[in-house]
């Protein structure tokens, strides 16, 4: 999978066939604002809090700081928001932990730890586009495994992956007691 550079901008088509330009870009700390107020919209918007789970204002300036993010915009508003944790062994983020792996094996472990899209850009694609763009960047920092956590009641993120082969390891209680499929794809 090539890695496209940043930032770039994709023509997406909504449900009535009219075009709508995203630009994808890299996240930097400045953004902590547009992501805590994307956050806020999304748990607005939700029927059902347990599928997601909210990220604290200091959680969320530590990925923007040590992950790798990524921000969607439409004429300067935020349209989504995605976070790639690297394969890094050291990170106690990272998703191999919960399965025991060695500190070899998570070296080669990333996370796709978090997706959020604006509640009217919906359907668009974007968080697809998020997903490839993330597993780009992590073959490029020699990844050879890719983990993701998901509500087993969020069904629209669940296809988006399962379109790109990853496959259910196994379903636990996570983040606070809220149920979660764990999935996985070589990479």
């Amino acid at each position: 999978m090539e890695l496209m550079k940043l930032p770039f901008t994709q023509e997406l088509m909504n449900g009535q066939g009219e075009p709508t330009k995203i630009t994808f870009r890299r996240a930097v700390p400045e953004d902590i604002e547009s992501v805590m107020t994307l956050q806020q919209h999304i748990m607005d918007a939700l029927p059902d809090k347990d599928l997601y789970s909210p990220f604290t204002r200091e959680e969320s300036e530590g990925q923007l700081e040590h992950d790798i993010c990524f921000m969607a915009e439409c004429d300067g508003e935020v349209a989504g928001y995605s976070v790639l944790i690297p394969n890094d062994p050291d990170n106690p983020e990272n998703y191999g932990k919960l399965f025991g792996y060695d500190r070899e094996r998570l070296a080669k472990t990333c996370a796709l730890d978090l997706t959020m899209v604006e509640p009217k850009y919906r359907g668009l694609g974007i968080q697809r586009i998020f997903n490839k763009l993330r597993l780009g960047v992590a073959i490029d920092m020699g990844a050879k495994e890719a983990l993701t956590t998901i509500s087993p009641d969020n069904p629209y993120s669940y296809r988006n992956f399962l379109v790109l082969n990853f496959e259910i390891v196994e379903q636990r209680e996570m983040y606070g007691g809220k149920q979660r499929y764990i999935l996985r794809k070589y990479l």
